[in-house]
């Protein structure tokens, strides 16, 4: 099914963010917990990619297993930066082969642990690029990222903002966001988009905090602000209090989100059902 087709459904639409695990291990764990959270009913699976394509390998495997074995609504992301014109369309024709319909389009990081990363082109340079390119040689349905408190590397939301322009109109037909943890960023990132004249459907992507040095790294690298009073709550309680504060947290700003018009939300799993299921129970 399309993304066009999934947020046409009534809300709320519920969709799970999974990532490539690096070992066979990881990868046998990761679907027993697809199998678990096949039972909450998500509407659409999504599974990240790489920097510079370092996962494409075991990608393109979860993808092929998951839609042979669990019969899940894929979208898979797919970052542009270094690749060439020729790898982008090699995978897109995969994916599209295996009748996977929606693609994250990104544009990616440099691998970071990889000094010795050799770029295969600098044809795309931006996200924008790499929608262009699919919505020209597929039939694939398009979704891009957006930023409501802005993009680490932008100058400010309105640089943002223009990015998201270009993207939609790149043909971009749905947007998820970065994870926040103020609703009032997603409200007013929402507001500024349709004065701006976009119309497409933005997803809230939302993180629930079961450890507070990961969550606190991840804030750091996502410009996303924890609330002084969340991030004191959390500092203060133990490891289980933890786990407990942010499952209440995830649950209150989603009911929150459904409340005021979101379509849907986009949950972090990061590849474990149980938080994400304690939150959905809540709502």
């Amino acid at each position: 099914m399309r993304l066009t087709e999934i947020y046409q459904q009534p809300p709320p639409i519920i969709s799970l963010e999974i990532s490539p695990p690096k070992t066979d291990d990881g990868l046998a764990s990761l679907l027993t917990e697809l199998k678990k959270l096949k039972q909450l009913n998500p509407s659409l699976i999504s599974l990240t990619y790489g920097a510079g394509g370092t996962t494409q390998g075991r990608s393109l495997l979860l993808l092929e297993k998951i839609r042979r074995e669990l019969n899940l609504e894929l979208m898979t992301h797919l970052t542009c930066i270094g690749s060439s014109e020729k790898s982008i369309l090699a995978f897109l024709q995969k994916v599209s082969g295996w009748g996977i319909e929606n693609i994250l389009a990104l544009r990616g990081d440099w691998p970071r642990d990889n000094p010795g990363y050799q770029p295969e082109s600098d044809t795309f340079k931006h996200a924008a690029d790499l929608i262009r390119f699919v919505k020209k040689n597929t039939a694939l349905s398009v979704a891009a990222a957006g930023f409501p408190e802005k993009h680490p590397e932008a100058e400010n939301l309105q640089t943002g903002l223009k990015h998201l322009e270009e993207k939609t109109a790149a043909g971009a037909e749905v947007v998820f966001t970065q994870l926040f943890f103020d609703n009032q960023y997603y409200y007013d990132y929402v507001k500024s988009a349709r004065t701006a004249g976009i119309d497409t459907p933005i997803i809230p992507g939302i993180w629930t905090i079961t450890n507070l040095k990961q969550i606190q790294r991840v804030a750091e690298l996502s410009c996303a602000k924890i609330p002084a009073e969340l991030l004191a709550r959390l500092e203060k309680a133990g490891k289980q209090e933890v786990r407990e504060i942010g499952i209440d947290y995830a649950a209150t700003q989603i009911r929150d989100l459904l409340k005021h018009g979101a379509p849907g939300v986009h949950l972090y799993t990061l590849n474990k059902a149980d938080a994400v299921s304690a939150v959905l129970r809540k709502l």
